[in-house]
């Protein structure tokens, strides 16, 4: 099993951290049509997602394992 570095982590993460977090959880569910669809349509990165909603859909991904 992959050591993430969520699982590393000490303390709180900062919105920075719940950025890669989302990002490393989405690689690694990545199937290949994933990816041939990003390719031909594009996508918007987590950087340019207000902290808000980062802060959202971190605690909707990961907020059980946090607690």
């Amino acid at each position: 099993m992959r050591t993430t570095k969520k699982k590393s982590r000490e303390g709180k993460p900062t919105i920075d951290d719940m950025r890669e977090d989302i990002a490393e959880q989405s690689a690694m569910t990545l199937q290949t049509s994933d990816i041939i669809e990003l390719l031909l349509e594009g996508f918007e990165g987590i950087d340019n997602m207000p902290d808000i909603e980062i802060r959202d859909e971190w605690e909707n991904l990961f907020g059980d394992e946090a607690n």
